[in-house]
Order: C-alpha cells, then sequence, then structure tokens
C-alpha cells in the first residue's frame, strides 16, 4: 500500500481577476478552490493514474471539512488527523500581469495531536508499504519531527520517499529515507552551495556523495525547465524537458513524484518509472492553476520523453 503525509495542508484559493487597482473595487472573474500540501497532491495525481494511496493529513474547521469533501468528489481515500484549528489557505490573486500569491499563517498544532500521527503510522504501515512524506510543518513542530518520523518507519521496514526543504530535508535525511526528491534550490541549500543545473556531472557528483553520507537509494532531481536527474550509486539519468504549452508550474513537482512512486510500486523498472515522472511533471505544467497533470495528457506525452544514461 502507498500512504502520503502531509502535516501542513493547504486549500488554494485562486481569484481570477482583470488587474490589481489600488483603491479600486476589483471584481472577480472566477474563484476556483484546490485541496493542496504536497502529500495530497500526491495522493491525488496517484488516483488520476489509476493507482490507490491512503492520504494520512492533519485537517481542522471548516476548511478540513471542505477538504475531505473535495478529496470524496475525486474519489481519493484519505485518513484525517482532526484538529481544532483551522487548516490554513493560501489566496493566488491570478491576473493579466501574473500571479499575487499571499501565504495564510497556520495554526500551531499540539504534542498529543502530534503524537496522534506517530500512532496512525504505526497502526497503518505495514513491512514492505510505501509511504510518500512531502512538505513543511505546522507552527509549534520543530524539524526534528521528521527525523522521528522516518526512524519509525524503518523501523517497520517500509520504503520511505522524502520530499522537503531547508532543516526539514537536513534534519529528515540523517534518519536515511530511501529516496529523496528535491528541486535544484532545495538541493542546493541541501549540500549548502550554488548549483549549475547545465552541469550534470557535478550534480551526479554531488548528488552520490549524498546518497552514500546517509544511505539513501536513490536522488530524483528536478531541475525546472531544463529537465530531471535520476541519480543512483551506480546509474545516473537525466530526462531533457519537452516544449509544452506551460500554464502553471504548481504542482508539477508532485506529479513528478506521484507517478515515480506509483510505477514503482507496479514492479515497474527504474528507467520506467522515471520516464512516467517526467511524462507526468510536463503534463501538470500544461494545466491552470494548482491543477495538477491529467492521465489523457501523461499517456500522450509518455512516448514523447527522452531519458539518457549520462552515467
Amino acid at each position: 500500500m502507498i500512504f502520503t503525509l502531509t502535516m501542513n495542508p493547504c486549500l488554494d484559493r485562486y481569484i481570477y481577476i482583470d488587474k490589481l487597482i489600488l483603491d479600486d473595487t476589483i471584481r472577480a472573474k472566477k474563484v476556483k478552490d484546490y485541496p493542496a500540501g504536497k502529500g495530497i497532491d500526491v495522493s491525488r495525481v496517484i488516483k488520476e493514474l489509476d493507482g490507490i494511496s491512503i492520504a494520512i493529513a492533519i485537517l481542522g474547521g471548516e476548511t478540513g471539512d471542505r477538504i475531505e469533501r473535495m478529496l470524496d468528489k475525486e474519489g481519493v481515500i484519505y485518513s484525517s488527523i482532526r484538529v481544532e484549528n483551522e487548516t490554513r489557505m493560501n489566496i493566488i490573486l491570478e491576473s493579466d500581469k501574473g500571479q499575487y500569491r499571499i501565504s495564510m499563517p497556520g495554526a500551531r498544532i499540539r504534542k498529543k495531536k502530534l503524537n496522534v500521527v506517530f500512532e496512525m503510522l504505526d497502526a497503518l504501515v505495514r513491512v514492505g508499504d510505501i509511504v510518500v512524506i512531502s512538505g513543511s510543518l505546522p507552527k509549534g513542530i520543530k524539524p526534528e519531527t521528521y527525523f522521528e518520523i522516518i526512524k519509525l518507519l524503518n523501523n517497520k521496514k517500509s520504503f520511505v520517499y522524502f520530499d522537503s526543504d531547508g532543516e526539514k530535508l537536513k534534519s529528515g535525511i540523517k534518519a536515511g529515507p530511501d529516496v529523496i526528491k528535491p528541486n535544484k534550490y532545495e538541493f542546493s541549500r541541501l549540500i549548502e552551495k550554488e548549483v549549475d543545473e547545465s552541469n550534470l556531472k557535478t550534480l551526479v557528483k554531488d548528488g552520490r556523495e549524498i546518497i552514500k553520507r546517509y544511505g539513501l537509494k536513490e536522488i530524483l532531481l528536478t531541475l525546472g525547465s531544463k529537465g530531471s536527474l535520476l541519480i543512483t550509486n551506480e546509474e545516473a539519468f537525466f530526462s531533457s524537458p519537452l516544449n509544452v504549452p506551460v500554464n502553471s508550474a504548481v504542482g508539477a513537482g508532485d506529479s513528478f513524484l506521484a507517478a515515480y512512486v506509483l510505477k514503482r510500486s507496479e514492479n515497474k523498472s527504474v528507467l520506467e518509472a522515471f520516464k512516467w515522472a517526467n511524462a507526468a511533471g510536463n503534463a501538470a505544467v500544461m494545466t491552470p492553476g494548482t491543477e495538477l497533470c491529467r492521465k489523457n495528457d501523461v499517456l500522450d506525452l509518455l512516448g514523447k520523453i527522452n531519458v539518457k544514461r549520462i552515467s
């Protein structure tokens, strides 16, 4: 079974306007809500690609209720850890000049509710299960929490994918997840130096140092418009980006990871799963707002993905 864990989910509210005018009444043309949070997005994409997962998330208040209803509508299986505080919301103003993103602060999570996360994972996850841990942590939760969660999952002999940033990534990786999926900025912060996405050999070298240091199996490194890398101790593959219409890059990394996780769970080879990941990532940028990839787009792009071995 595939589980995803979202410690700090949110609701993304897109408000479409013509333009922002100071001190004037601005009328919205359209409002669109999306359930959000990286782990939730991974589960939504797995469902879109005909897979099954269980999304574990901390949800609260009316916003949490709304996210649950939206997941119900999409057919995503979830297990909520309910809290009293309202789940946060992001406001995105989409205008003819671009996006204005307003990220609302989230509420603090009590230690008692954090303990429920550990209890749920201990109760649900079995040997050989896959757990995808993605995203940020709510207020009041230390970065070391990810280390403790991954350590618990390792003791249960599950397979862990880890996608986070900054101190959270630096702490969690010390517990030895199986795979990490940083983008180029997150990878730069992890290795504490600027990266040149055009220098693939150096990226592979730096990646393998991280793999050896922390006992990882793979690194999935997304490079935005420059493509992506799959790095292991034995081999490395690069996939160049496709020339597709770009509507929004939001959710591309989550779509990429979801497709890879699903195909590996279906016993596809690393190379085949990597192709699916890139098809899903490219498909995601074709959709507006925080919409994720669509299955038909992924299938259309799959045969166009070009992967080459570079090491």
